[in-house]
């Protein structure tokens, strides 16, 4: 699987075939887009394989988990976070965190390989955001922005440099004993 984030397309994982798109633009075109956020009411037509909101999906051997994020929500929007399996990768989304997550919500994330993440720095003390990466306890951490990286590198000490993408396997995480390891993809 090959991973690159950036501002004009968001996440792209991409395993042989198969693309997968996270907070993408509309225009952006992928075999399964998930969005973390959705305005409401929801008014455009919906193109398949885009998923916004909370359920058990599987698109072509995709399996996909949107779980709600009520503290984050209301009325005008939807906010969701996302566990997905793809290649045999367990992957966790949690894209713009503004709150803690309820326990329940991290038992439903289960078992992560990659944990995809940023948070507002406005609203989440950096403590709180690494009780919450230690509580899902990732083999790789990849900060959805560059903000979210350069404090996470501060507030875990692990030096890293940004690269342009991320290349790897589900065998990568069985041979390596992989905890809370930090890379940091270029946006941009």
């Amino acid at each position: 699987m090959v991973i690159t984030v950036s501002d004009s397309a968001g996440i792209r994982c991409q395993a042989g075939e198969f693309s997968l798109l996270v907070d993408a633009p509309p225009k952006r075109k992928g075999n399964l887009i998930l969005n973390t956020r959705v305005a409401l009411p929801i008014d455009t037509f919906v193109a398949d394989g885009t998923i916004f909101g909370p359920g058990e999906y599987e698109i072509s051997g995709a399996r996909v988990y949107g779980i709600g994020v009520p503290a984050e929500s209301s009325a005008k929007e939807i906010k969701t976070i996302y566990g997905v399996e793809l290649d045999g990768i367990k992957m966790a989304f949690l894209i713009d965190m503004a709150s803690q997550l309820e326990e329940d919500s991290i038992d439903n994330i289960g078992e992560v390989d990659i944990l995809f993440f940023s948070a507002d720095s406005k609203k989440m003390k950096d403590k709180e955001i690494i009780s919450l990466i230690k509580q899902i306890d990732p083999g790789i951490i990849i900060p959805a922005t560059d903000e979210a990286a350069k404090m996470l590198v501060e507030e875990m000490g692990q030096k890293v440099k940004p690269e342009e993408k991320l290349t790897v396997k589900k065998g990568d995480f069985v041979k390596e004993d992989i905890t809370n390891k930090l890379v940091w993809l270029k946006t941009e």
